[in-house]
C-alpha cells in the first residue's frame, strides 16, 4: 500500500515538473534521482508518464529544434544542447540531418549579422569587425563553413 502512495506522488512530482516546458526522458529521470526515489520506481514513474504520452524523446527534439532554429541559433549549439538533455545520439543525428539545411543556416547567419549591425550602429574596422562577427556566430552554434560565407557576404 505505502508503495503505490510513493508511486503517486512521484507521479505527481512529475507530472507537475513537466507543466512548466516539455522534457527529455533523461531530465525527468534526473529529476526523479534528485528528489531521492529508488531506481525501480524510477523506471515505473516513467514508463507510465510515456504511456500517457507525456515524455517522447522523437517529439521533444524537433520542438526544441524548431524553437532553437527560430531564435537564431546554429547546429552546432542545439546538438550541444540535445546531447546534455540526455537525447540518443542516433535520433539526435536523424533529426538534425532532416530538420538543418545549409543554405536556411545561412540565410539565418546573415540576418543575425544584418540585425547585430542595425543594433551596433558603429563602423569598426574592417579587421576587428569580422573577428567579432565570426565569434558571435561561432557563440550562437553555426558551423565555419556557414560564418564564413555569412560573414564573407557582408564584408564585400
Amino acid at each position: 500500500m505505502e508503495d503505490q502512495v510513493i508511486f503517486k506522488k512521484a507521479l505527481n512530482q512529475v507530472l507537475r515538473y513537466l507543466t512548466y516546458r516539455a522534457r527529455s526522458r533523461k531530465e525527468v529521470v534526473d529529476y526523479l534521482k534528485k528528489k531521492g526515489y529508488s531506481a525501480v520506481l524510477i523506471e515505473k514513474t516513467v514508463k507510465k508518464i510515456e504511456e500517457f504520452g507525456y515524455i517522447d524523446d522523437d517529439k521533444f527534439t524537433r520542438e526544441f529544434i524548431n524553437y532553437r532554429k527560430s531564435k537564431g541559433q546554429g547546429i552546432n549549439r542545439v546538438r550541444y544542447e540535445l546531447k546534455q538533455k540526455g537525447i540518443d545520439r542516433y535520433l539526435l543525428e536523424e533529426k538534425i540531418e532532416e530538420m538543418f539545411d545549409y543554405e536556411e543556416d545561412l540565410a539565418r547567419a546573415k540576418e543575425l549579422l544584418d540585425r547585430r549591425r542595425n543594433t551596433t550602429g558603429r563602423e569598426e574596422d574592417r579587421e576587428s569587425s569580422f573577428s567579432k562577427e565570426v565569434s558571435f556566430l561561432k557563440r550562437r552554434g553555426f558551423q565555419d563553413g556557414v560564418i564564413l560565407d555569412a560573414v564573407k557576404y557582408k564584408n564585400y
